[in-house]
């Protein structure tokens, strides 16, 4: 029995050319002037009010801000980035080209033109599954998450071989990653079967 329990990587349908990824970000060696930031989640989120706060001027493009929680949540974190200084586009990243000199003009889905010296693409990840040998095994990937399939006691389709975290591209934050394999564990070695998959 085992327990595949993997990271992402950054949707490469998502990556426009030019980008920093949120690994990337944290080796610039200077604060960006201008930061733009395309992505609402909560890295996306996270990344442009600490930049805000570090002090570069920071633009962030989505059509929503935190898209899979409630509206309320979505204004309210829209109410405190802006507090913070961050200014908001709601729209969606069209096209970027470089500028002579550096940096770069995003176009947007509105039409508007964001321009700036850093632009980060924080817009997706998608789970790591390849070269794993997962289809010889018989373990299946879901349509709908593109990661591992499991159940609700995060059984994959193989009998004894689990899966956790982001490789199965359910929500994709640490702390539930965690969670996952604690349960995923816990399933596996004791004669429980407790649920893994938040409902």
């Amino acid at each position: 029995e085992g327990i595949f329990s993997l990271d992402t990587h950054p949707d490469p349908d998502l990556t426009l050319t030019l980008t920093l990824s949120y690994e990337g970000i944290f080796s610039l060696d200077t604060l960006p002037e201008r930061l733009t930031v395309v992505g609402g989640g909560p890295v996306g989120c996270e990344l442009a009010q600490a930049f805000a706060r570090l002090g570069s001027s920071v633009t962030l493009v989505a059509p929503r801000l935190l898209p899979g929680h409630e509206p309320e949540a979505s204004d309210d974190l829209a109410a405190a980035l802006r507090a913070d200084g961050v200014a908001l586009v709601a729209a969606r990243a069209a096209a970027v080209e470089a500028r002579a000199g550096g940096g770069h003009a995003l176009t947007c889905s509105d039409g508007s033109v964001v321009e700036g010296t850093a632009l980060l693409s924080a817009v997706g990840r998608v789970p790591v599954t390849e070269g794993l040998g997962l289809s010889a095994l018989g373990v299946e990937l879901s349509a709908a998450t593109a990661g591992i399939a499991v159940d609700a006691k995060l059984r994959t389709t193989v009998k004894g071989v689990y899966a956790a975290g982001d490789c199965t591209g359910d929500q994709q934050y640490t702390h539930y990653a965690g969670f996952q394999g604690a349960i995923a564990a816990r399933n596996i070695l004791l004669p429980l079967s407790d649920q893994g998959v938040a409902t």
